[in-house]
């Protein structure tokens, strides 16, 4: 008989031929030194798996405050932590952590490598339940995980925590501040984020100056390495930039200097059409939204009925060219050194047009014409914030309401916040 290819040998480990559950679980869970698997049991209908852990004597634990290696008091009572699935099984470690006489700190519980002595779950399952919210949400997150909502809550929470630990006191060198409605009854956020890398910084409950102000006043320091401030054309915004960001340069983006104009518009419209008889007053109301189109994004159905309406409201009608006429700076200039040109005499026809609201609106941007100039000369835009607001959105929708205003905070901090959230003994 020929003899047999080398390639066709197998070789086969001591263990590998007496293999027993815990021995399985002592390679699946590999459990960092001195602690080994020493029993295993699974339920009678084979849902559910537990895995006990010994360590070895006489190990020199650390201090789970100072981590300094200290000599073993006694044992704390047993503690369960759910781990992850195995084959479907819900699967559940059990250990004593050992309690160190430490030098410094007295008589504490040691380091436990698998899992944090405050929460239930391993630091693998936390790192998976964290990974599953981030791609969905708290309900679909506890179907998927078997973790409850509560303990999925408490997770995300833990984990925004942590990342903001590690982000540190570091502020956004170019830095947005934007208002955002987060509850009815015009409850309002104040979102401030890191537009170099397209984030959520932080989130203030309220938007006066009076109950923002502490947040800054807390980084002062590191506020004075902003050099950039985008922001609505608010003066309660532009008073905080003034009191703790001396260095930054303010800028006011196409969004919010449109949408001071776009506000003159439907102004306008309203007060026109309470001067009309009925039946233009119907036309009017039909078409009230078709102002507030740009001229290029106008739905071809809607066009034939916004020109008879044009030809029914002209003021109104004359405040949207006036409108879309500044639109056009942003994209017909071709420098900067071009812009002031262009306003001056966009300006003129604005003061000029004998419509109280657009007026209005052309000195309120003349005054703070200098940010504007800044946004286009950084190229400064609103496409962050709006898709921010849109991400929020979209958190807000998926949680169905939140508790309070803090577990919101963490939600659109955990989704927008690019925070380092994992637990680091996951890795």
């Amino acid at each position: 008989m020929p003899s047999q290819s080398p390639d066709l040998v197998i070789h086969i480990e001591p263990w590998e031929s007496a293999m027993n559950l815990e021995s399985f679980y002592q390679r699946v869970i590999n459990p960092p030194s001195p602690w080994t698997v020493s029993k295993v049991e699974i339920s009678d209908d084979s849902t559910r798996v537990d895995v006990w852990l010994i360590h070895q004597e006489h190990y020199r634990f650390s201090c789970h405050a100072c981590h300094t290696p200290s000599p073993t008091y006694d044992h704390a009572p047993e503690r369960t932590w759910q781990h992850l699935d195995t084959c479907e099984c819900k699967t559940y470690l059990h250990a004593r952590i050992p309690r160190v006489q430490c030098p410094k700190h007295g008589i504490v519980n040691s380091d436990f490598p698998l899992a944090d002595s405050q929460i239930s779950i391993t630091y693998k399952m936390e790192s998976k339940c964290i990974k599953t919210i981030q791609a969905s949400n708290l309900t679909d997150a506890s179907e998927l995980t078997r973790v409850s909502w509560d303990m999925l809550e408490s997770i995300r929470d833990r984990a925004v925590k942590r990342g903001l630990e590690r982000r540190g006191d570091t502020t956004p060198v170019i830095m947005g501040l934007d208002e955002k409605q987060v509850f009815s009854r015009h409850r309002y956020f104040t979102i401030i984020t890191d537009i170099g890398n397209g984030s959520v910084f932080d989130v203030v409950d309220k938007r006066r100056i009076d109950d923002i102000s502490p947040w800054f006043e807390k980084r002062k320091e590191s506020l004075k390495n902003v050099q950039i401030a985008a922001m609505d054309m608010s003066a309660g915004y532009e008073r905080i930039a003034s009191n703790f960001m001396p260095n930054a340069e303010l800028c006011f983006d196409h969004f919010h200097v449109m949408q001071v104009v776009q506000k003159a518009v439907d102004s306008t419209r309203k007060q026109e059409q309470a001067t009309m008889s009925d039946e233009d007053k119907k036309s009017m109301f039909g078409a009230r939204h078709d102002f507030l189109y740009g001229r290029e994004n106008l739905p071809d159905k809607n066009k034939a009925r916004f020109e008879k309406v044009r030809q029914i409201a002209k003021k109104t009608a004359r405040a949207w060219a006036i409108k879309e006429n500044l639109r056009d700076m942003w994209t017909t200039c071709p420098d900067k050194e071009e812009t002031p040109k262009y306003f001056k005499h966009w300006y003129w026809w604005a003061t000029h047009s004998q419509i109280p609201d657009m007026a209005k609106a052309a000195h309120t941007l003349k005054n703070h014409f200098y940010g504007i100039v800044a946004a286009i000369e950084h190229g400064v835009s609103n496409a962050l914030t709006e898709g921010l607001n849109s991400k929020i959105e979209a958190v807000k929708r998926s949680a169905c309401g939140f508790k309070n205003k803090e577990s919101l905070r963490n939600a659109i901090l955990f989704h927008c916040g690019k925070l380092n959230l994992l637990p680091e003994a996951a890795n």
